[in-house]
């Protein structure tokens, strides 16, 4: 996974990743300690916000899962709209140099 390698390369001192658990309440409820292990196995400086009714307003209408999204440090949106275009690790270091 292109993101577990620029993480791993000292992208985690540049870029924090929050991953949203979509499923909640919609497909079952996933296990919090299997959700936590697949999320770790990916990097483990990636945190987990499980959805709820602000979290679903203030991201939808969602299509794609997995979405890309980059806020700058005051929380405007710099990059993505919910689309799930493909990032290298190259692109994804051209992202976040550009939010600085």
């Amino acid at each position: 996974m292109q993101l577990g390698r620029y993480l791993e390369d000292g992208g985690a001192e540049k870029l924090n990743v929050i991953a949203i658990a979509w499923t909640e309440g919609r497909y079952g409820d996933a296990s919090p300690a299997r959700l936590r292990s697949f999320i770790r196995s990916f990097h483990p400086s990636i945190r987990i916000v499980h959805a709820d009714a602000r979290v679903e307003k203030d991201f939808s209408p969602l299509v794609y899962v997995p979405a890309n999204f980059v806020f700058d440090g005051q929380g405007r949106v710099r990059f993505g709209d919910g689309n799930r275009m493909h990032l290298d690790q190259r692109q994804i270091a051209f992202i976040v140099d550009k939010v600085k």
